[in-house]
Parts: structure tokens; C-alpha cells; sequence
């Protein structure tokens, strides 16, 4: 978006003074947790918190880890262009959140679990725990890059300041925090990320909605304008939003995130109790909905702004000449509140305050990942084969390794970031197609969590064909677009499938076939009942024949050298 200088409104000392007190401070705090209370000494404390998180500042952290720059200004654009459908996706929350605190978190707390992968060895198999790993891995590394750019850029439009310099700030100062402080710095810090992004959120919201006349005002400009199109009960798959892909597709899209990725797994088990983790999980059911409403209504507030008119009938506030929609919060702040001093300010700690929660919670999770789901089973793998029995001053050396992942993963994250500077398109494919494995991802843990007769075959069967699927979707979808960037109507039908659909089919698939080959293998190859541990199925699920065991024998919990469990449920069709 070009601005002319009458526009353009440059950073003043008042909002270089509080975009850098947001820095500082983001920095000490999590200084501050990387040498209290005798520092990070073991994998324990420095990738889990020690287990001893109350579950109000875990339910934050992780809420704060879905408030991207990208969500705020993308999710305003959206509402700009189309209409305010997308709010819609609130309701998909009454499903995602409740699925996540019932069913998953019991199973993986129960479990004592560091990686959420951990579960797919004992259900399944190595083999697939390392793919689902290494899947984590790519996706999101891509991810935290695109993150760490998209605000950066912002910043360069408002302040001129160049994207390079802004990309390695916020990731030096996130990746230094986050390798030394761990899992406590990362949730502490998150929690004072976020209340500065709901400050400002909220300040932007109000002052933009009296610049463009009241509240009373923006409804009846958008209800002039047919953009309350809240309910849409289209029921065409191909139809590009409706309530029920908003609905139903936006809970398989988000379930994922919620309910066996690693980024939130892995915050909701630092949860001192199972309790304090549940109520973590419940306590973001208020939380998405008070932000996706606030980010939706700035939408519904730059187009009454934008399209309010005169006596005359003429357009008070010309329509910026933006190149993506996603700049147009970024303009209506630096031209209306520009001259302000602090309130661009405050806006840029609002984007950046989002890039650092996502990127440290990323970075702590990727070296989670990395140690517990890689170089562990190689380790003990080595160990057993060479016989070796000695093990001392690992855990030290593991926290060392722990660190210095965290780092390397900053350090990739920084130049991928730089390369999606110049090859943006490329990234952003690679992106959707990663985006485009939720539903598989989610339908193994569901085949483990829900189907006590799944085997790792049929596990594996359904994972492949899934992801083949999700795989195939995505990269027709994405070679098969109009000049507008949408996919063209004279594609593939199954290109055209809404990308809030994409999910919900991949899941379907993966279920089901997952379901079906776990029997004919079964049979084909006369196999005997699985043995599976009642504490990796989901509590209403677990067969009748293990309530005995569960509540007079309790199964140990499984450590790192052993996947097994002692006490094994022979569980019949």
C-alpha cells in the first residue's frame, strides 16, 4: 500500500518508547523464569514447567498462541471483504473445547505424557510417532517464519522501518527468552503478551468505533450494505463460507490445534492436576469467543468507516489504495490515530506481542518434539544395542540439548522468515498444504483415542490414505486459481471444496479406513485381539472388562525407556 506523506504518519517518541518497554519487559520476564528458583536445571522444569502450573495462566498462554498477528489483521480483512460470516466460527468453540477437556486431555494427563506423540507409540507404533513428529516439525517451523514476517511487514508500512531488522528483533529477543527461561518463562510471558494485545485491541476497537460514529452507526452501515450475512445455511460443500463449514469445518480445523498438537498439549499437561488442566481448556470457551468477536468487530468497524457517505451521497473516507486487504487496519490506524503519540505504538505491540507468543510456545514445542520424539528412542535404541547401562548427568546434558534446539529452531525460523520475504508465494503454499493435514493428524488420535479395536495397521492405512487425500486437495487447490487468487469454478470439484472443509473430508477418511483396515486385517491375516492399555482409551470408551483394573490395579505410567505398560486389557470386537 502506498502512502502519500499527508498520509503517512512515522513513529514518534512515544511509540518507540512503548513498542520498546513491551520488548524489554517480554525480555526480563522471561529472563527472569530462566534463573528463579534455581533455574532450568532439568527437562522437567524447563520443557514442562515442572508440572506445577495453575490452569488460569496455562489457559491464556495458550489462547495467546492463536492470537497471531496474522488472526488480527486477517480476520478484520475478512470481515471487510465478505461480510461478517466468518464471526459465525465462534459457534464451532461449543464443539472444539468441550471434545478437547472431555475426551483427549484425560487420556494424555492420565499418561504422564512430555510429547503428544508419545500416545501414538504406545497405541500404535514407533514408526507412526516419528511421522507425526517430523510432520510437527516441518509445519510448524514454516509456520513461526510466515509469523514472524507477516507483522514485520506491517511494521515497515507504518514506521518504514525495514522488515530485516524487525524480523531479527522480535526473533533474537523471543528465541533468547525462550531457550533459556523454558515452559515457565514461555506461559509467563505469554500472559503479559496478551494482556498488552487486549489493551490494545480494545483501544483500537473503541476509538475506531467513534471515529466512524458510534456503534449505532457501524451496524446500520453494514446493514445498509447487506454485510450482516451472519447465517448462511447453504448446504454446498463448494460454497466458499457457510454456517455449517464455520460450524462443523471449523471445528475439525481447530480441534487439531486444541487437541493433540503439541503447541497445546504440551501447556495444558504443565497443568498441576487434571482439574487445573480441564479447567485451562474450559476456560478458553469465553476467552475465543470474546476474541474472535473483538477482531470480527473491528472488521464490521473499518467498513462503516470506509463506507460511510455524505449529505451528497458521496464516500466521506476514500478507501485506501491497499495491495492486500490484510494492510487495511494498518492504514486506518496510522491515518486516523497516527498523530496520536503512542497509539501506533501501542498498535505494533499488539501485532507483536501476538508474533512472540505464537513464535516462543512454537520454539519450546519444537524442541520438545525434537528431544523426546528423535533423539530419545535413537539414544536408548543405541543404548540397548551397545548395552550400555550408564545414564548419569543425561538429564543435565538434555536440558543443555533442550536449549540449544530452541535456538537452532529460532535461528531457522529467522532465515525462513528472510526467504519468505522474497519467495512469499512458495511459503504460503507450503503453509496450506501443511494446514491441510489436521484432519489426518486429528483422525489417528481419534482412531487410538475413541476405537479400542484399531490396530497399527489399519492406523497406518488410514493415516496414508488421509494424508494422500489432504495432500492431493491442497495442491490442486492451489495450481488451480483465478487472476483473484480464488480457485477457479471450472476446477476439480474437490478443489473447490470450501478450505473450512478440508479437515472434516480428511478426518472422514482417515477414520474410516483407519476403521475398516484395523478389522480386515484382523481378519485376513487371523490375528488375535489387540492388547491395549485401557488408560489409552478415552474414559467413556474404556471397555467395560477394564473397570476393575482401573480401579484396583492402577497401570504405571509409561518413562522414557519403555513405551509398554505392564497391564494389557485383551480387548475383543
Amino acid at each position: 500500500m502506498a502512502f502519500t506523506k499527508e498520509e503517512f504518519h512515522n513513529f514518534g517518541a512515544v511509540d518507540y518508547v512503548i513498542f520498546g518497554g513491551m520488548l524489554a519487559v517480554t525480555a526480563a520476564t522471561g529472563l527472569y523464569h530462566a534463573f528463579a528458583g534455581g533455574g532450568q536445571r532439568t527437562t522437567a522444569k524447563y520443557l514442562m514447567a515442572d508440572r506445577s502450573m495453575f490452569s488460569l495462566p496455562v489457559a491464556i498462554s495458550v489462547l495467546a498462541s492463536f492470537l497471531s498477528a496474522v488472526t488480527i489483521l486477517g480476520v478484520p480483512s475478512e470481515i471487510f471483504v465478505y461480510g461478517v460470516q466468518y464471526w459465525m466460527v465462534i459457534w464451532c468453540y461449543f464443539i472444539t473445547i468441550p471434545v478437547t477437556a472431555i475426551f483427549f486431555i484425560p487420556v494424555f494427563h492420565g499418561l504422564g505424557l512430555t510429547s503428544a506423540y508419545e500416545y501414538l507409540e504406545q497405541r500404535f507404533s514407533m514408526s507412526l510417532r516419528v511421522v507425526a513428529a517430523c510432520l510437527f516439525i516441518l509445519q510448524n517451523t514454516f509456520y513461526i517464519a510466515v509469523i514472524l514476517y507477516a507483522p514485520a511487514l506491517a511494521l515497515e508500512t507504518v514506521t518504514k522501518f525495514a522488515v530485516w531488522k524487525t524480523v531479527l528483533i522480535a526473533g533474537i529477543v523471543c528465541t533468547i527468552y525462550t531457550s533459556l527461561g523454558g515452559m515457565k518463562a514461555v506461559i509467563y510471558t505469554d500472559v503479559f503478551n496478551f494482556c498488552v494485545l487486549f489493551v490494545s485491541l480494545v483501544t483500537i476497537v473503541v476509538m475506531g468505533t467513534v471515529r466512524a460514529g458510534g456503534m449505532g452507526r457501524v451496524w446500520e452501515i453494514n446493514a445498509n450494505h447487506s454485510h450482516l450475512n451472519f447465517l448462511d445455511f447453504d448446504g454446498d460443500p463448494t460454497t466458499r463460507l457457510s454456517f455449517w463449514s464455520l460450524v462443523i469445518g471449523g471445528a475439525f480445523t481447530t480441534l487439531p490445534m486444541w487437541a493433540v498438537s503439541q503447541t497445546s498439549v504440551q501447556r495444558f499437561l504443565t497443568a498441576k492436576s487434571l482439574q487445573e488442566a480441564r479447567r485451562s481448556v474450559w476456560i478458553n470457551l469465553p476467552g475465543n469467543i470474546i476474541m474472535v468477536t473483538l477482531v470480527a468487530f473491528s472488521g464490521m468497524v473499518l467498513f462503516a468507516f470506509y463506507n460511510a457517505t455524505g449529505a451528497k451521497g458521496q464516500q466521506t473516507h476514500p478507501t485506501p489504495n491497499y495491495t492486500s486487504p490484510d494492510q487495511i487496519l494498518v492504514y486506518f490506524v496510522s491515518e486516523e490515530f497516527g498523530s496520536i503519540p503512542g497509539i501506533q505504538g501501542l498498535f505494533v505491540s499488539c501485532l507483536f506481542s501476538g508474533t512472540l507468543s505464537v513464535a516462543a510456545s512454537g520454539f519450546n514445542a519444537l524442541a520438545t518434539v525434537t528431544l523426546v520424539d528423535i533423539i530419545r528412542p535413537i539414544r536408548n535404541r543405541r543404548r540397548l544395542m551397545s548395552s550400555a547401562g550408564s545414564t548419569a548427568g543425561q538429564e543435565a546434558r538434555d536440558t543443555w540439548i533442550s536449549r540449544g534446539l530452541s535456538l537452532f529452531y529460532g535461528g531457522l525460523a529467522i532465515g525462513l522468515a528472510f526467504v519468505a520475504s522474497q519467495i512469499g508465494s512458495l511459503i504460503k503454499a507450503t503453509n496450506s498444504i501443511f494446514g491441510a493435514l489436521g484432519g489426518p493428524m486429528l483422525g489417528i488420535f481419534t482412531l487410538g483415542v475413541f476405537f479400542p479395536s484399531a490396530n497399527t495397521g489399519g492406523a497406518l492405512t488410514g493415516f496414508t490414505g488421509g494424508m494422500s487425500v489432504a495432500l492431493w486437495m491442497a495442491i490442486g487447490a492451489f495450481f488451480n486459481k483465478d487472476d483473484q487468487g480464488n480457485v477457479s469454478k471450472n476446477a476439480f470439484w474437490l478443489y473447490r471444496i470450501s478450505f473450512m472443509l478440508y479437515s472434516v473430508f480428511t478426518w472422514v477418511i482417515t477414520v474410516l479406513i483407519g476403521y475398516l483396515a484395523s478389522h480386515v486385517t484382523r481378519k485376513a491375516l487371523s490375528l488375535k485381539d489387540d492388547m491395549v492399555n485401557p488408560k489409552l482409551i478415552t474414559p467413556i470408551c474404556r471397555p467395560k472388562l477394564s473397570r476393575n483394573i482401573q480401579n484396583d490395579s492402577p497401570l504405571p505410567l509409561p518413562d522414557e525407556d519403555c513405551a509398554e505398560t505392564s497391564a494389557l486389557l485383551n480387548v475383543s470386537d
